[in-house]
């Protein structure tokens, strides 16, 4: 018996050709698979990077500037993460704009009001240009981040990060 016999076939029973569309098929079933249905590895090591990012606090009260203090540790409200421990405060005055009787915008400071920005250090995962503080929760620059800290909860905006 001849492995090819005159009609092409293997051993007689398989077309050679339908085996290599089989094959094909296989081939680009596992090509299209990996692409689109596996997951991209971050990380497969065990130490955490640190980075540290900016989040500003506009138009607060006095009593939660006072409430923020260097040293405090950071979470985030949703899933209770720890995002970070705070490393310097900068507080300014608030200012806003509000139109006049005449049609106009003018800036205005507010009464009772500051602005502050916060420094926070953060220990997490830095992939791909990405940054996650304790691994899992990704900050980005204008993020809305709704946090708390020992003595307050408010909301900030991811200033910069680096």
């Amino acid at each position: 018996m001849k492995l090819i016999d005159s009609e092409g076939r293997l051993f007689g029973k398989i077309s050679v050709v339908d085996i290599i569309v089989v094959a094909l098929v296989i081939v680009l079933a596992l090509g299209v698979y990996t692409r689109f249905f596996t997951k991209e590895t971050t990380s497969v090591t065990a130490s955490d990077d640190k980075f540290t990012y900016q989040l500003a606090v506009n138009g607060v009260r006095d009593m939660t500037v006072n409430a923020l203090s260097v040293g405090d540790k950071v979470y985030e409200n949703e899933n209770n993460t720890y995002i970070g421990v705070i490393t310097d405060i900068s507080v300014s005055d608030a200012y806003g704009e509000f139109a006049t009787a005449e049609g106009k915008y003018v800036t205005a400071p507010l009464v009772d009001r500051k602005d502050v920005v916060l420094t926070i250090e953060a220990e997490g995962l830095i992939s791909s240009g990405r940054y996650y503080a304790s691994r899992t929760y990704e900050l980005s620059v204008n993020m809305s981040v709704p946090f708390y800290t020992k003595y307050c909860t408010t909301t900030g905006n991811v200033w910069s990060i680096g």
